[in-house]
C-alpha cells in the first residue's frame, strides 16, 4: 500500500512539473521584428492605395453613366408625352374623317360645294 501511495505522489509531482513547464513556455512571448512590421505596412500600402484609387475612379464613372441615363430617361418621358398627344390627335382626326357629315361640311367650307338649289357666295377678302 505504501508503494502505491509513493507511485501516486510521484505521478502528482510529475504532473505538476509538466504543468510548470507549459506555463514557463507561454510566459516568454515571441518578439516581433520592427523591420517585419514596416515591411508588412509598406506591402499593404503598395496594394491598398492603387486599389482604392481604382475603385474610386470606377465609382465616379458609374455615377456619370447613371446621371446620363437619368437625363435620357427624362428626355424619353417628354418625347413619350408628345407622341401620345400626337397619337390622340391622329385618332381623333381619323374618327372625324370616317364621319360622312364632317367630310360634307369640309367640302362645302373649303371647296364651295353646294346642295341642290343652293347658291354659294365665297367671302373673298
Amino acid at each position: 500500500m505504501e508503494h502505491a501511495r509513493k507511485l501516486d505522489l510521484t505521478r502528482q509531482v510529475q504532473d505538476k512539473q509538466t504543468i510548470v513547464l507549459v506555463e514557463e513556455q507561454s510566459v516568454t512571448p515571441k518578439k516581433r521584428s520592427f523591420k517585419k512590421f514596416i515591411m508588412r505596412v509598406s506591402l499593404f500600402c503598395v496594394f491598398a492605395f492603387p486599389l482604392f484609387f481604382l475603385l474610386q475612379a470606377h465609382y465616379q464613372s458609374q455615377q456619370l453613366d447613371y446621371s446620363s441615363k437619368i437625363k435620357q430617361l427624362k428626355q424619353a418621358k417628354v418625347d413619350l408625352k408628345k407622341t401620345k398627344g400626337t397619337v390622340a390627335d391622329s385618332k381623333r382626326m381619323i374618327d372625324q374623317l370616317n364621319d360622312d357629315q364632317y367630310i360634307i361640311e369640309l367640302a362645302r367650307k373649303n371647296l364651295f360645294f353646294s346642295k341642290k338649289g343652293e347658291i354659294v357666295f365665297p367671302n373673298i377678302k
